[in-house]
């Protein structure tokens, strides 16, 4: 498929540990041709994904809000 065709791209959920402590779920988009994590959300959506040049549609996602599951051990 042709790059300046407009794709959906993937969501993904995912954790990281936010502030070092607290483990965080989040949503987060990929781009569909080559699979990068593109630098989307809420407040910017890009039109082209940096790595391949792929036209993202963005019209589609819905935003979540992040949340917090818990926290890391601490190591004795």
């Amino acid at each position: 498929m042709p790059r300046f065709i407009a794709r959906k791209p993937i969501v993904k959920t995912g954790t990281y540990n936010k502030f070092g402590f607290v483990i965080t779920l989040h949503e987060f988009c990929c781009c569909p041709k080559c699979k990068s994590i593109l630098n989307a959300g809420p407040e910017y959506q890009p039109n082209y994904c940096d790595n391949c040049g792929q036209k993202i549609d963005f019209s589609d996602v819905v935003w979540k809000e992040e949340k917090s599951i818990g926290y890391v051990e601490r190591d004795e």
